[in-house]
């Protein structure tokens, strides 16, 4: 990493798709900006992929991000949820890479490894950490964001931009 990486973390869904941006300074990562994308359960899949995928395309434009990573692995509870998943991540991958940006596919287990130090925490242990680490406090119900937040920091924490492009 060089001291002005910019990383955009991306936790994928259909329904909502969790995005966090962070800066890796010489004394550590920063808080930059987040947010999440939500889609309507009543449009067209189409319609619904198309919003993920430009307003992740826009974020990373105006946001200067040189790096990017989005959670994979996660499988849902039924093959209609990995399906949908695996959409909305094939959604971020392309608007990312698309955007000229090196992308890194990591796994949940991963991200939860360089975060918390193991690689079976609990979501909340996931959220404390990236609260501790960037200096902020999570609501209930912004796991979306704190998620996307841990991929940016796991690609931060090893690596990042320079094995983005390359690792799968």
């Amino acid at each position: 990493m060089t001291p002005e990486d910019v990383i955009l973390g991306v936790d994928p869904g259909l329904g909502t798709t969790g995005w966090g941006v962070i800066r890796v300074t010489p004394r550590g990562p920063t808080y930059v900006e987040s947010g999440k994308i939500r889609t309507d359960s009543k449009r067209p899949i189409g319609e619904r992929l198309k919003k993920i995928f430009e307003t992740l395309q826009s974020t990373a434009r105006e946001q200067r991000a040189t790096a990017a990573a989005v959670e994979g692995g996660f499988v849902g509870r039924s093959a209609l949820s990995a399906l949908q998943l695996g959409q909305a991540r094939a959604a971020a991958v392309l608007a990312l890479e698309l955007g000229g940006l090196p992308v890194r596919v990591l796994s949940p287990r991963e991200v939860k490894l360089a975060v918390t130090g193991r690689g079976s925490a609990a979501k909340e242990q996931v959220g404390f950490m990236v609260g501790r680490i960037l200096g902020l406090e999570f609501d209930r119900g912004e796991d979306d964001i704190s998620d996307a937040l841990a991929v940016a920091l796991c690609l931060a924490l090893h690596g990042g931009a320079a094995k983005a492009s390359g690792a799968r």
